[in-house]
């Protein structure tokens, strides 16, 4: 009799790990609560589909932070060069950017999810169950779904589970899952918002004057981490890739501390001596506006927002000043709201998997993407992370039913 599994939830992790199960001949079910398929695939598209990233895999297993020995083993069986070659099964090429992230040569996120399904459509050992919404599942892999028609319940040889994290809940991602593990005694750890925002306050002249500032190529440091990248400045505070990079830790140190002091830098390409070089010679009949602007390329908002920092004393002497540019000091006090966070920290604990991603206390469950309790930045490691993790459950069943 042929075997059966389960998929509950249809993002990125949840539809690749169809596909490996029915290349190999295994029955496949997925179910999703919404009307639809991929749809935070379809939202992190939206800017540009970062499907991977290019660099070594050494580096890359470090994104994940302190799960940088798991990801390493689950990378290196499945990883960037993996995933590329994966999309060309799909007639999608991809290309390196200028930053070493990965991208679709020509197709967009909606066209890339229309094959896939399209792919997995055209197997007759694949059914699709939209607006069905998992209520309960127990150690005999009975699963309950809200459908449509009423309540349903299904037995099945193995349950992969990739229901996403926490955030964005208009994608479907809104952690209600986690009351069902913690049913069966499975540890969850509290959702956190990762690659997020930070609040602080700004004068009402500056959030008059600048109500979105992007500070492109600086460099962001807090204790010994330094990131560069892109920043923005907004009317709540602070955000972009470089913040994103450091959001685990920026958040944690507000939760012991209750702020945390950043330090940016605007022109990383100069060294103090260098800049103080470019902007000592100023005339007296210059504003300090334009005297920066003409030296260091810095325009009017930007140059609001060195005052908005910085004190007329600082200004007042230009050593001073090269300093500061080359170090702004911007404390930060709250992250932003978790929904507006791109990805959460928090999920199941690994202490509760095998290293397949089986769960220990229910027999032939695996669990795989941001259900994991695992952090890592934008950059394509979040994606790269679900397909990761999915190959790795995948390759568990496979030996399971083997």
């Amino acid at each position: 009799m042929m075997k059966k599994v389960a998929i509950v939830g249809a993002g990125p992790a949840g539809l690749f790990s169809a596909y490996q199960l029915l290349k190999s001949g295994v029955q496949v079910d997925l179910y999703d609560h919404s009307s639809g398929v991929g749809k935070k695939f379809l939202v992190a598209g939206n800017g540009g589909l970062n499907l991977t990233h290019s660099e070594e895999l050494e580096q890359f297993s470090k994104r994940y932070f302190k799960d940088e020995k798991r990801f390493s083993k689950w990378i290196n069986d499945f990883g960037p060069n993996d995933l590329r070659e994966w999309c060309l099964g799909l007639n999608v090429e991809t290309f390196v950017g200028s930053s070493g992230r990965v991208f679709p040569t020509e197709f967009k996120a909606a066209d890339i999810l229309k094959k896939w399904q399209d792919h997995l459509k055209s197997s007759s050992f694949f059914n699709l169950y939209l607006k069905h919404k998992l209520i309960d599942f127990d150690h005999d892999l009975k699963l309950c779904f809200e459908g449509p028609d009423g309540e349903i319940e299904k037995y099945y040889d193995n349950v992969i589970f990739a229901m996403g994290g926490a955030s964005w809940k208009k994608t479907g991602s809104n952690g209600q899952w986690a009351n069902l593990f913690k049913k069966l005694d499975i540890k969850v750890n509290e959702f956190l918002p990762m690659n997020c925002g930070f609040e602080r306050p700004w004068s009402k002249y500056f959030i008059n004057n600048v109500e979105r500032l992007f500070l492109k190529h600086v460099e962001v440091s807090f204790l010994d981490k330094k990131v560069k990248g892109d920043l923005m400045i907004t009317a709540y505070g602070i955000e972009g890739g470089v913040i994103y990079a450091l959001s685990n830790i920026i958040r944690d140190m507000i939760t012991t501390e209750g702020e945390c002091s950043l330090s940016i830098d605007l022109r990383p390409g100069l060294t103090e001596e260098a800049l103080y070089k470019k902007i000592k010679d100023k005339s007296k009949k210059v504003t300090m506006s334009n005297h920066l602007r003409k030296s260091l390329n810095l325009d009017k908002q930007t140059f609001t927002f060195l005052k908005e920092v910085l004190t007329k004393n600082d200004f007042d002497d230009l050593k001073v000043l090269a300093k500061k540019i080359k170090s702004l000091k911007v404390s930060v006090f709250k992250a932003r709201p978790i929904d507006e966070a791109i990805s959460t920290s928090g999920g199941v604990c690994f202490s509760e998997l095998t290293d397949s991603l089986e769960l220990k206390k229910v027999k032939g469950a695996f669990v795989v993407g941001e259900m994991l309790d695992f952090e890592a930045p934008t950059g394509g490691y979040l994606i790269q992370g679900a397909f990761s993790t999915a190959w790795a459950a995948t390759q568990g069943i496979l030996d399971h039913l083997t």
